[in-house]
């Protein structure tokens, strides 16, 4: 796929992210207008009774994070063969993913009073992500992006690791780092790092997002209690 520009890969996922989340960015804007999104829709409703919920605003301005690094085009010619480059955006990318994702599954556990990290995540995953797949994208995101000096990481085995990406073409085999294989005490000089497509991320946040629309409308008692950890009297100024 050497004629295959990262331009490509980055439109489609940066429409399919707004178009997801009611967010719509003007072009040579610098933030995005959400004011038909899911989070402005309960915290609007919150105003009217001089009510703010600080988690749904903040939310809905940290998201903007995602939004820039996909509205960023300085990367669009690249190809398969600048892969060093392209590591490097999908590692930021990965790096506010792991963010928000992180977010929504303490939020949950507050909320539903869930102690221990790994039963909040199975417990938000519930019917919108296979089993244990937070989990697993959290393992390799702190493999390869956060904390790679730690145990067999990315720092331990780096010894000019070739990174290959689904987006262009990488495809699954045995000697690889990837989101379902991090055999990292096996690696050799042959091992590839394989990078998941970067629609796959948007689609972590969109489905973290829609599922936490869900929960405020249909989940008895969620929304009061979400309320009542983040919300205080607010009085909108001008």
């Amino acid at each position: 796929m050497e004629n295959k520009k990262f331009e490509a890969v980055r439109t489609e996922v940066f429409r399919y992210w707004l178009e997801e989340l009611n967010r719509t960015r003007a072009e040579g804007e610098l933030s995005d207008n959400y004011s038909e999104s899911y989070v402005c829709k309960w915290q609007n409703e919150l105003t009217g009774q001089g009510l703010h919920c600080s988690f749904l605003c903040s939310i809905a301005d940290w998201l903007d994070n995602f939004s820039d690094l996909l509205d960023d085009n300085r990367y669009d010619a690249l190809n398969e063969t600048d892969s060093e480059v392209l590591f490097r955006f999908y590692t930021k990318i990965m790096l506010i993913a792991s963010e928000i994702l992180e977010d929504f599954v303490y939020l949950h556990g507050k909320v539903k009073d869930i102690k221990k990290k790994t039963s909040m995540g199975r417990d938000l995953e519930q019917n919108v992500f296979e089993a244990g797949e937070l989990e697993q994208l959290s393992s390799f995101i702190n493999s390869v992006c956060k904390h790679k000096t730690e145990r067999e990481n990315y720092h331990v085995h780096n010894h000019h690791l070739k990174h290959k990406f689904e987006d262009f073409g990488g495809v699954i085999h045995e000697n690889q780092i990837s989101l379902n294989a991090l055999a990292w005490t096996t690696v050799n000089d042959e091992t590839t790092v394989l990078m998941p497509p970067l629609k796959y991320f948007a689609e972590v946040i969109v489905k973290l997002n829609h599922n936490m629309d869900k929960l405020l409308r249909e989940e008895p008692g969620y929304r009061d209690k979400l309320n009542e950890i983040f919300t205080k009297d607010w009085k909108e100024t001008e």
